[in-house]
């Protein structure tokens, strides 16, 4: 009885916890591939003006020995910048997102997009959300 109950509470954790994209830069002749580990889903409010950085990495399997180019988009009005454009084979596999939305940006909740790509891979791409409130 206790082994299911185990399973089933893993299971919510993770899907509530984790902020991962799906698996991208596989191809027939390369083993293994990458996801995007993106800020959990939790919203952090950002003031109109101002800025806010938040922590994100690939995950890597084992197998997967390639340089991961990175991107990132916002809606109007809301700069997002990355850390890193590409991360190396070689590198640590964190980077930070600095979000910031201008003065007149409109106030609510923001979709912020970041695509990796392995060079002859799948891409993928992951998403989290900011909600901009007025600057007083």
């Amino acid at each position: 009885m206790r082994l299911p109950l185990l399973s089933v509470v893993a299971l919510v954790g993770c899907v509530v916890g984790c902020n991962k994209s799906p698996e991208g830069g596989t191809t027939p002749n390369a083993p293994g591939g990458f996801k995007l580990d993106l800020p959990v889903s939790a919203m952090k409010d950002i003031k109109q003006g101002e800025t806010a950085i938040y922590d994100a990495s690939i995950d890597r399997d084992s197998g997967f020995k390639r340089d991961v180019s990175l991107s990132a988009t916002a809606p109007d009005k809301v700069s997002v910048k990355l850390s890193k454009d590409t991360i190396k084979a070689s590198e640590d596999t964190k980077f930070t997102i600095t979000v910031s939305p201008a003065k007149d940006a409109p106030l609510g909740e923001h979709v912020i997009k970041v695509t990796g790509k392995a060079e002859g891979g799948n891409p993928t791409a992951g998403e989290f959300k900011v909600k901009v409130i007025e600057h007083k």
